[in-house]
């Protein structure tokens, strides 16, 4: 008798989850997420806040009611594929599956639209992923070899499969052959077998003339700006410090801080130009020696850049501390690098001699620039630099026996 009463109660429990994630879908897409209360939901569900909130309990996770289907299906695939049946093999074709599945429906293209153009659905939608690709990555660790550099290897790969997951429209095969293929047999390097694509090497131009006196002053200005924020967000903590109070330690008002920092709070941390740093990317790539491939020149970009400089002092490890302990400022990080993708692509592209179209090189460059995220993950930045960057050269598992 009480078998019975609790499947009742449990099968009225998913119908009551299932109301709330249809309402508040339906919600999302006729007006939009952030037009569309949490109370807004609940009364079109007939439920009460209270009841809602049982459920989902941010406004967030409304959106994203059937993901947990998708982490256990993932790690299924790899712990009870076939006897002989490869770990990408069995990725592979678990994703094709879902994406022929999706395909076609306007409702799932449309929330993944909904999802891309809403940075809060964003930024939740990413770190709901990372959540899940450590039980995915722990499942391929243990299917792969035990070398070296093994389990960032696999959270690597676990992040690229995972990148696939919300394929929605079209015909999805050719994308997933193309990334199954880089995650298996590594980038072609089709660059070594052409000859250099850009002009014979010049004389080194002049010295740039030194900066003037309001160059200078800007330059002091946004410094001081920067230390500030750093000084106070490690000594406290991000969540506790206020911009206004960033604005007065820095001797500046708060109208002249976002002048120097439209993108906000989080922008405060990084005091580079995320514009300067995709033309020095899109440079490596141009300008690297004849013989170097273009993952090993982007990766020589890298390791003298953030979490890879070969030394730092304890004021900017504190930072780098901070930035892999705080959401917002690793998403800010991952954003301020993944922003280089679109010009990255394009010179990969060309210095490969690829189509314009050609999928592998935007996804060479995608993977490539998760890498200063996906190191957070280690204690050791500049291994998961290596381990990385060999296995988008060799593919996995291939790229573990190199070390071994």
């Amino acid at each position: 008798m009480t078998e019975v009463t609790v499947g009742r109660r449990e099968r009225k429990k998913a119908r009551t989850r299932q109301a709330i994630a249809d309402a508040a879908l339906e919600l999302f897409l006729e007006r939009g997420f952030e037009q569309v209360t949490v109370k807004d939901v609940a009364e079109a569900a007939d439920v009460s806040m209270s009841g809602l909130f049982k459920h989902f309990p941010t406004k967030e996770s409304l959106v994203f009611d059937e993901d947990d289907d998708v982490r256990d299906g993932l790690v299924s695939a790899v712990r009870d594929r076939p006897e002989g049946t490869p770990v990408l093999e069995a990725l592979h074709e678990w994703l094709l599956n879902r994406a022929r599945n999706r395909a076609g429906d306007p409702r799932i293209e449309a929330f993944v639209g909904l999802i891309a153009a809403t940075p809060a659905l964003g930024d939740y939608s990413r770190r709901m992923w990372q959540r899940y690709e450590e039980d995915l990555a722990e499942a391929i660790r243990q299917a792969g070899p035990d070398a070296p550099g093994a389990a960032i290897a696999a959270r690597a790969v676990s992040r690229f499969a995972l990148d696939r997951a919300e394929l929605s429209h079209g015909d999805p095969r050719a994308e997933l052959d193309a990334a199954f293929a880089l995650l298996s047999r590594g980038w072609p390097a089709p660059e070594l077998h052409r000859p250099p694509s850009g002009p014979p090497a010049e004389e080194p131009p002049a010295p740039a003339r030194p900066p003037g006196l309001r160059e200078r002053k800007k330059a002091q200005t946004r410094e001081s700006i920067t230390r500030a924020a750093q000084e106070l967000f490690t000594q406290r903590g991000y969540d506790d410090v206020g911009v206004r109070e960033i604005a007065d330690t820095a001797g500046v008002s708060p109208g002249t801080l976002f002048t120097y920092f439209p993108d906000g709070k989080a922008s405060l941390v990084f005091p580079g130009d995320q514009t300067d740093n995709a033309e020095a990317l899109v440079a490596a790539v141009r300008h690297r020696a004849p013989e170097q491939s273009i993952p090993r020149a982007l990766h020589d970009y890298m390791a003298g850049r953030g979490p890879f400089r070969p030394r730092t002092t304890a004021a900017e490890q504190r930072v780098l501390d901070l930035i892999r302990t705080t959401p917002e400022l690793s998403d800010y990080a991952l954003r301020a690098w993944t922003v280089a993708q679109p010009a990255l692509t394009q010179a990969i592209t060309e210095e490969a001699g690829l189509p314009a179209d050609d999928i592998t090189a935007r996804l060479l460059s995608h993977s490539m620039l998760q890498i200063p995220d996906l190191s957070r993950a280690t204690t050791d930045a500049r291994q998961a630099l290596d381990v990385i960057t060999d296995l988008l050269e060799h593919g996995w598992p291939e790229s573990l026996a190199r070390t071994s």
